[in-house]
């Protein structure tokens, strides 16, 4: 059976390269504009609508999805801790080892306690996972993650379920980065649950509901519907991911795509209820579907606990 997202994807990155074959003919077009062949006013004012149009596509496809921003956010759960959180890198079709060397590089910057992966590693990868997920082993500081949506039936057909997460895994663990989905590690002075991902159907809340320990609790999942199942006393904060912040902020159209049940978008939300916690959603650092972002820059989220 031939695995038709990886061809879709690749075709589509290779037909955005055509914008390039636009310039010639806009030359072109201004001159047969300015020689009076049609009328100029009228030629000139298209053209200028042309040239914006396309230079909105050059910046969408080849400007801000490689543009890494930072943001920087200051919560209060009852003890510090100093937290780099990313997601969705989306390795393979629109971005690779390049960029998470770049990334690397940055996280570093950050002087962390840890750095938190929420998930969705991999888009149909063109190159093996090993050679995707290599870089993260620069980083410094002790990196956890758990998995997103995406990081299973990505490797191609022929593989279970099992056998691919368990590859991702291993391939992670390679790259210094430790898996914690029904685990809970030390950050700084608080401590990090893990939880697996809701539409995989790995997420599971028991080891939450049970935690008994001193440290705050801050539980990081891939998508920030399971805060609507989520009403655990001992969970201060919820760490997300899987919108993208909408990836293509177009006002009002881009919530009409995000993938989600509940009122998340980007960044901090409110609790939905007495008793549970605030959830923030990072909009993450990669691309699905168009590799293209607008208004919506990859970011790394530096999270102040207080």
């Amino acid at each position: 059976m031939i695995d038709w997202k990886p061809v879709v994807a690749e075709s589509a990155y290779a037909a955005s390269h055509l914008v390039w074959l636009y310039v010639p003919w806009a030359l072109w077009a201004y001159w047969h504009a300015r020689s009076g062949a049609v009328n100029r006013t009228g030629g000139l004012t298209a053209l200028a609508g042309r040239l914006l149009l396309a230079s909105l596509f050059v910046w969408m496809r080849m400007v801000e999805p490689n543009w890494i921003t930072r943001e920087e956010t200051a919560i209060a759960v009852g003890a510090r801790a100093r937290i780099v959180l990313v997601s969705d890198l989306h390795l393979g079709a629109y971005k690779g080892a390049a960029f998470v060397e770049r990334l690397a590089a940055r996280i570093n910057a950050e002087a962390a306690d840890c750095v938190l992966i929420a998930g969705d590693f991999l888009y149909a990868p063109r190159f093996p996972v090993d050679t995707l997920l290599a870089p993260l082993k620069g980083i410094k500081q002790p990196v956890y993650a758990v998995l997103g949506n995406h990081d299973r039936h990505e490797l191609g057909p022929g593989l279970t379920e099992t056998q691919e997460i368990a590859l991702v895994d291993q391939a992670l663990e390679r790259a210094g980065v430790r898996l914690i989905e029904n685990q809970i590690v030390d950050c700084g002075g608080v401590a990090i649950a893990g939880v697996g991902d809701r539409w995989s159907g790995r997420e599971d809340l028991r080891m939450v509901r049970a935690h008994q320990g001193s440290r705050p609790l801050v539980m990081l999942t891939h998508n920030p519907d399971t805060a609507l199942d989520l009403n655990a006393p001992p969970v201060k904060l919820m760490l997300a991911a899987h919108t993208h912040g909408g990836q293509i902020r177009i006002p009002w159209l881009y919530k009409k795509v995000l993938p989600v049940q509940g009122p998340f978008d980007k960044g901090l939300h409110a609790p939905l209820r007495p008793g549970a916690p605030p959830v923030f959603v990072t909009s993450g650092l990669g691309e699905t579907a168009l590799p293209m972002r607008l208004f919506n820059p990859p970011v790394i989220d530096v999270i102040l606990l207080h």
